[in-house]
């Protein structure tokens, strides 16, 4: 009797080995088919995040390009104001000496036959060189402006045209770009003879030069020296004009 129930338990235990097996299976398959769904939602909700993301970016991308491109404008705009500006004063500053060459002429020559003793001959041996030098930079001929002007100030230091001399080549420096140098030779404006009557004229170029390198808050300071200490200048007012447009 007892055989025969140990019979039956094998075979029921038999009968249902396949039916947990299968169920077991069921469930892994299950958890498998919602891992991977639960994988494709995640992967879908990062690709999601990731293209928000990107689109911000891109966005502000934009937006900085557009500001930089603006920035850009209007620096060429205040740039080109600016030369404007010096232009408009270097023409009338050329002129002015032009005039001031002429009015000297004939007295030069008046004097003349009154004049033999040898320092009139070296002033007029620096007058000359001077001229050439002026004349160099009116016809474009930089390098030998440059030259001309660094030799009439070593050799002429104490001349009542030093102090044009050391503008104008400031001036040529100017002219060819060299702005740095520029900087340097309108500082030294002022203290290369008696006469100061290029002082306002070096300030406000040695300004606008430094616009051109970009050291704008140098520029406002060399204007507002200018400003400051020759307030009734032609420099002045180009002065006040630029400081106006750097704001």
């Amino acid at each position: 009797m007892r055989s025969l129930v140990w019979i039956a338990a094998g075979a029921l235990a038999l009968s249902t080995t396949p039916l947990l097996a299968q169920s077991t299976r069921v469930r892994v398959e299950d958890l498998e088919l919602r891992v991977a769904q639960l994988e494709q939602t995640l992967q879908s909700q990062t690709l999601i995040e990731m293209s928000q993301r990107l689109e911000a970016q891109a966005n502000e991308l934009r937006e900085l390009r557009g500001a930089i491109e603006s920035a850009q404008n209007e620096s060429q705009q205040l740039r080109k104001q600016l030369a404007d500006l010096a232009a408009d004063f270097d023409r009338r500053l050329v002129e002015l000496e032009r005039r001031a060459a002429m009015v000297a002429s004939p007295a030069a020559e008046a004097a003349t036959p009154m004049v033999v003793t040898p320092s009139v001959v070296t002033d007029a041996s620096a007058e000359a060189l001077y001229n050439r030098a002026f004349d160099a930079l009116k016809a474009a001929r930089y390098p030998e402006a440059i030259e001309g002007m660094r030799t009439f100030l070593a050799a002429h230091p104490q001349h009542p045209l030093a102090d044009n001399a050391q503008y104008w080549l400031g001036q040529t420096y100017y002219l060819s770009r060299d702005y740095a140098r520029a900087v340097e030779a309108f500082s030294a404006v002022g203290g290369r003879s008696p006469d100061r009557s290029k002082a306002p004229d070096a300030l406000l170029k040695k300004g606008l030069s430094e616009v051109e390198l970009k050291r704008n808050e140098d520029a406002r300071r060399s204007f507002g020296e200018l400003l400051q200490r020759y307030p009734e200048s032609d420099a002045a007012r180009t002065a006040a004009d630029a400081l106006q447009k750097l704001r």
